[in-house]
């Protein structure tokens, strides 16, 4: 068994971290695994030379970096992996995802023990330790960031196909392709995963596949992918109008009036603050942009 891990990147300076954690883990060169780290863009100055350091650090030939040459978002980069992907396996990371030792094993043994093509893998996503003691951090996990409470509880489907971490087989991929109608931050792996769906995945959920998420984040910056994410939202459900994504009828008459109540209480808590401007750039009624 082959695996290709495919890395997007705009040269964050967690990405060094990541290549190394992979290099380390357990059976890297039994396996015989590729890395294939892909620039959106042209190659700037600061990451050729993060590129330098990198291959200072690691000298191996199943190491490749390539560049996009035209800003084509993680999708359109995720793509150009896939073109040059050899492996049997193909494995999405973020520039910010760190695996633990064990990442690779997991890998391999769910492919192993689920062989057939239909059967794809999604890890967990966790914070690094020194981000998740923080309440803000904690509530994202919790609620916003990632499903994983929901996924605890009700399993796991399309809608959590996170190219933070997983993994399926290039068999079932074949020549799909990450759609380029997405811009910026969201949906455009759960798009993918959807059409992977419709051929017949079945995302299977394994929280030791572990990777740690070296991201520092603040309540606008957040806010602001969730605008993105809307804008996505509306791309996706025309893509798919049989799929609704964004509150309609009912269901946002609910959300609204949910926000209003959480509002009453919100100087009251932290947490309910952050919800509602969440909630707020979700459905589109942040215009003010509430300062908490």
């Amino acid at each position: 068994m082959k695996i290709s891990t495919i890395i997007p990147t705009i040269g964050r300076k967690t990405l060094p971290k990541v290549v190394s954690a992979i290099i380390h883990c357990r059976r890297f060169e039994e396996l015989q695994s590729e890395i294939i780290v892909v620039f959106d863009g042209k190659k700037t100055t600061p990451f050729l030379k993060q590129e330098e350091e990198i291959l200072k650090q690691v000298q191996n030939e199943r190491l490749l970096f390539i560049e996009t040459k035209t800003k084509s978002y993680s999708g359109g980069a995720r793509n150009l992996g896939l073109e040059k992907a050899t492996g049997d396996i193909i494995a999405f990371l973020g520039d910010d995802t760190i695996p633990t030792a064990q990442w690779l094993e997991k890998i391999e043994s769910f492919h192993t023990r689920y062989p057939d093509e239909k059967d794809a893998l999604l890890g967990k996503i966790s914070w690094t330790p020194e981000l998740a003691s923080k309440p803000f951090y904690q509530w994202l996990e919790d609620y916003a960031q990632f499903a994983f409470k929901s996924i605890a509880k009700h399993g796991v489907d399309w809608r959590h196909f996170y190219t933070s971490n997983v993994s399926v087989k290039k068999s079932l991929i074949e020549t799909d392709r990450f759609s380029s109608e997405f811009q910026g931050w969201g949906f455009e792996d759960i798009e993918f995963g959807y059409r992977l769906a419709k051929k017949g995945m079945q995302l299977h959920f394994d929280h030791t596949c572990e990777v740690l998420h070296d991201h520092q984040q603040t309540l606008e910056n957040f806010l602001e992918k969730t605008r993105n994410m809307r804008k996505n939202a509306h791309i996706f459900e025309s893509m798919h109008p049989e799929i609704h994504i964004l509150p309609r009828g009912f269901k946002l008459i609910t959300l609204q009036f949910l926000i209003w109540s959480a509002s009453i209480l919100s100087p009251f808590s932290q947490k309910l603050r952050w919800m509602v401007a969440w909630k707020k750039a979700w459905i589109g009624i942040d215009k003010t942009r509430d300062q908490f």
